[in-house]
């Protein structure tokens, strides 16, 4: 007999007709879910495994104290257990791998910025790292934001969305999270609050006698979602700061690799990027992937700059000219 929490996510999936993968956050999907019940099993037992051993208590990870209470440190032991699961372990290899060069820049950002570490891992938990993720709810791009909550980071129009550019919606979600600390004076609350809204959290503070994560989260005086945010961040950054430990292989960033080997030109009208591409010869997918926030695959009939591999700005130059003639 089967569950009946399987049998409706089941339903879901022969139902209801999914969008492209591309602009579909996997969490979302029913599928996804459906794959996550049938590694319960994996995770009992590797919630056994960590209690066997003595749980570690986790004091620091990614930069960020965690304290020694039993709802703390058993908040991010589950989500290690659920990491350490084969499905667990193998996702959050793909995502890692998958997401290098944007790992790459968030990481020299953090770096520049002064920011905690663990936040090269909060992609992983916003749309495992998919430039184009798009949520049942609206929010779009590999850090998530709303439309609502572009202004004044990012910009939107009827050809661009500058959500899906990895590398802006970076500066925009850390400078977003830099101003949440400024209010906050305090990480996991100024990444609860990316979640939740810094309204949200400003009005649970001031309900709150103890204004930490910790307290509102165990009294449940903030969004269940953004209970469960930062310990699943925290568990994410644990096993990739310890996976010998762990038992977890994982890819390691290439930091030998610059994180932004591009060159750009300005546009000023409109042409395909398929033509471009094979005026410079160029492979069209890697163009694209370049350029995520061109939502026609046409640059706009105004000024844009284009993103390009490095040292192809004089041919694309020349090609352009070529394709006004």
């Amino acid at each position: 007999m089967l569950p009946e929490d399987f049998v409706s996510l089941f339903e879901k999936v022969e139902l209801e007709e999914l969008p492209p993968a591309d602009e579909y956050y996997i969490d979302d999907s029913p599928l996804h879910q459906i794959l996550k019940l049938f590694d319960e099993e994996d995770f009992e037992r590797q919630k056994r495994f960590l209690e066997q051993k003595q749980k570690k208590i986790i004091r620091n990870t990614g930069g960020i104290e965690i304290p020694n209470t039993k709802y703390a440190q058993n908040m991010i032991h589950d989500y290690i257990a659920r990491y350490m699961t084969n499905f667990g372990k193998q996702n959050l290899y793909k995502i890692l791998d998958e997401g290098e060069i944007y790992r790459l820049y968030v990481r020299e950002q953090l770096k520049k910025r002064n920011m905690p570490a663990l936040l090269e891992y909060l992609p992983v938990v916003e749309s495992e790292y998919k430039a184009t993720a798009k949520s049942r709810s609206g929010a779009r791009g590999m850090w998530q934001f709303m439309e609502n909550s572009m202004s004044p980071f990012l910009k939107k129009n009827e050809w661009f969305d500058e959500r899906l550019d990895p590398w802006k919606s970076t500066d925009a979600a850390l400078s977003k999270l830099q101003d949440n600390f400024r209010v906050f004076k305090d990480w996991p609350l100024a990444i609860a609050a990316y979640n939740c809204g810094a309204g949200a959290m400003k009005r649970a503070l001031a309900k709150s006698k103890i204004k930490t994560f910790w307290y509102l989260a165990e009294h449940k005086m903030i969004p269940e979602e953004s209970i469960h945010y930062v310990p699943k961040l925290l568990a994410i950054t644990e096993i990739s700061e310890h996976g010998d430990e762990y038992k977890v292989t994982l890819p390691v960033l290439n930091e030998s690799l610059h994180s932004t080997p591009f060159d750009y030109v300005t546009t000023r009208t409109e042409f395909s990027l398929e033509r471009l591409a094979s005026e410079i010869r160029l492979d069209y997918e890697v163009l694209q992937k370049l350029n995520t926030a061109l939502l026609k695959e046409k640059t706009p009939p105004f000024e844009y700059k284009l993103r390009l591999p490095q040292n192809m700005k004089n041919s694309t130059e020349d090609a352009i000219i070529e394709i006004g003639k």
